[in-house]
C-alpha cells in the first residue's frame, strides 16, 4: 500500500492511499514538525503495519515508527482530529479490511514525500 503525500501545507498534510487493486482515497495527516509526537505527521518511508484490534480506534496499526507510538488509521475530517495518525474515510478503511483484515499477517506500507519539481 503507498500513500503519496501532496504539497505540504501550513496546517495539514494531503495525500493518496492506493490499494493493492488501484483504488485511491484521501488521506489527512497533521502537518510536518519534526517528528513531534502528537503533532506531526510520520516521516516518509517504509513501515510495517496490521490489523489493529486493540488500539484506541482498532482498524490498523503502524509499526516502528521512529521516536513514536501508537500511529493508527482511523476516521476523521480535520488535522485537529488527529494526534499523529493517519486519516481516512470509513469507506477507505472498509477497502483496507478486505485487503489487510487478517490479524496474523503484517503488511507494508510506503509514504512517500511530495517531490519538488
Amino acid at each position: 500500500m503507498i500513500i503519496q503525500r501532496g504539497k505540504p501545507q501550513k496546517d495539514r498534510t494531503v495525500g493518496v492511499l492506493t490499494l493493492p487493486d488501484g483504488q485511491e482515497f484521501d488521506t489527512l495527516e497533521r502537518p510536518w514538525l519534526d517528528n513531534q509526537p502528537y503533532s506531526s505527521c510520520i516521516p516518509a518511508g517504509h513501515y510495517k503495519f496490521t490489523r489493529d484490534t486493540r488500539g484506541r480506534f482498532q482498524w490498523f496499526r503502524v509499526l516502528d515508527v521512529p521516536d513514536r507510538t501508537n500511529i493508527e488509521f482511523h476516521t476523521g475530517t480535520k488535522p485537529t482530529h488527529s494526534e499523529g495518525c493517519i486519516l481516512v474515510s470509513m469507506e477507505c478503511l472498509k477497502a483496507m479490511l478486505w485487503f489487510f483484515g487478517d490479524v496474523e499477517l503484517t503488511y507494508v506500507l510506503e509514504i512517500r514525500d511530495y517531490e519538488y519539481t
